[in-house]
C-alpha cells in the first residue's frame, strides 16, 4: 500500500473529507489543527470526516483531538481508518466509520494536475448543504437557496445562484467569480460582501474579480 506523504483535504457531501499523511497520532493531531488554524475562515463552522490511514488512535488520544477541533469551532462527523484501534476508538464516542460515497478501497485519491486544484461538482446542491473545497471549484448545477458553498480560491457557477457563495477564502491572489445567472442569492470574494450593481443582476454571466484592493463586477456579455 502506498503511503501519504501529505494532508489533502477533498470537498464530500455535507462538508469536507481530510486525508492525514501516515504519520504518528499526535503528528498528524498537530498538522490537522495547523491546517484549520491557517485557514481558520475556510474551516470555521465546519463539518469534517478524517481519514486517519493505518495509524492507531486510542480513545483518550482521540478525546484529545475532540477538544481540540471543538475549541477551533469544527465537529467531526466521522472517522475513516484501516485500525481496527482507531475504529473502535472512534465508535466509543459514537462516531460514524464510514460516509456515502467512500470509495476509499476502490480506487486512490485523485491528484490534480501540477498547478492545478480545481474541484468539479456536477451535482444539484441540497437544502442546506454546505460544501467546502479546497482549492478551485466548478459547480455544473444551480446554487440553491439554503445552500452554502465555501472554496478557497476562484469558484465558477454554471447555473443560477439563489444560495450563499464564499470564494477567495483562503485570500490567494488573483481569485474570480464566475456566476452564469444570479438569483436572490449572496455572494462573498475574501470575506467581503458583494454588491451587484442593479443593471448587472440579470446579466447572461458576471464575473467579479479584485483589482488593486476594490472588488469589480462586470459582464462579459456585451448587449
Amino acid at each position: 500500500m502506498t503511503k501519504r506523504t501529505e494532508l489533502i483535504v477533498r470537498g464530500i457531501r455535507g462538508g469536507v473529507l481530510v486525508l492525514m499523511p501516515d504519520a504518528p497520532w499526535k503528528q498528524q493531531r498537530d498538522m490537522l489543527i495547523s491546517r484549520i488554524q491557517s485557514q481558520e475562515r475556510f474551516f470555521k463552522g465546519g463539518r469534517i470526516a478524517l481519514d486517519l490511514g493505518e495509524t492507531e488512535w486510542s480513545e483518550d488520544n482521540l478525546d484529545k483531538l475532540l477538544r481540540d477541533l471543538a475549541d477551533e469551532g469544527i465537529c467531526l462527523r466521522a472517522v475513516l481508518s484501516n485500525s481496527s484501534v482507531t475504529l473502535e476508538s472512534a465508535r466509543a464516542f459514537g462516531l460514524p466509520t464510514e460516509i456515502e460515497g467512500d470509495d476509499r478501497q476502490k480506487t486512490a485519491p485523485p491528484k490534480p494536475e501540477t498547478g492545478s486544484r480545481t474541484v468539479w461538482i456536477d451535482r444539484p446542491l441540497e437544502t442546506d448543504e454546505k460544501l467546502i473545497v479546497d482549492g478551485n471549484l466548478v459547480l455544473f448545477s444551480d446554487l440553491s437557496e439554503g445552500a452554502e458553498v465555501l472554496c478557497s480560491g476562484s469558484a465558477a457557477v454554471w447555473g443560477r445562484l439563489d444560495g450563499i457563495l464564499r470564494a477567495g477564502c483562503a485570500n490567494e491572489p488573483d481569485c474570480a467569480i464566475h456566476i452564469l445567472r444570479l438569483g436572490a442569492g449572496k455572494v462573498f470574494l475574501g470575506g467581503e460582501a458583494v454588491e451587484i450593481p442593479r443593471k448587472l443582476r440579470k446579466s447572461q454571466g458576471i464575473t467579479i474579480r479584485k483589482q488593486d484592493g476594490a472588488v469589480r463586477v462586470v459582464s462579459p456579455v456585451k448587449k
